[in-house]
């Protein structure tokens, strides 16, 4: 009976050693800073590739797709198999090529297709210009 009872203890202060290991490594954590660049690039990318699914649900989008030859569905097994980086990369030349995005340019396309025909006697819109006449 000793022996069963040495045998008991033993194994239950083994399986008592192995839990309180088990415990103290699986709480351990690490503290550090967190940016806030790191903490919302998750939820960006996420959002990013949300948009671009998005973007690929609507009719035009898809109509201009199969004109292409392309199966809508094979585009969107692709669109999810981007990484993240292939998407911001998406993304950035998306916000560089957005029709109209370049304000300042149309202005002095506009501003120098008046300044010639105020030169030419066409149009008198500023005082500064005198006409060739």
């Amino acid at each position: 009976m000793g022996c069963l009872n040495l045998t008991k203890t033993g194994l239950a202060m083994l399986i008592s050693a192995q839990l309180a290991i088990t415990t103290t490594t699986a709480t351990m954590t690490q503290a550090e800073m967190l940016g806030t660049e790191a903490a919302i690039s998750k939820y960006v990318q996420h959002s990013d590739r949300t948009f671009l699914m998005d973007e690929l649900q609507r009719e035009e989008i898809r109509a201009e797709i199969v004109r292409l030859g392309v199966d809508p569905a094979e585009a969107e097994a692709r669109l999810a198999a981007l990484t993240d980086a292939e998407v911001a990369s998406i993304m950035v030349q998306m916000e560089k090529d957005n029709a109209g995005a370049d304000i300042v340019g149309t202005l002095f396309t506009i501003f120098i297709i008046l300044l010639v025909t105020d030169i030419l006697c066409l149009t008198r819109i500023f005082n500064f210009t005198r006409c060739v006449r």
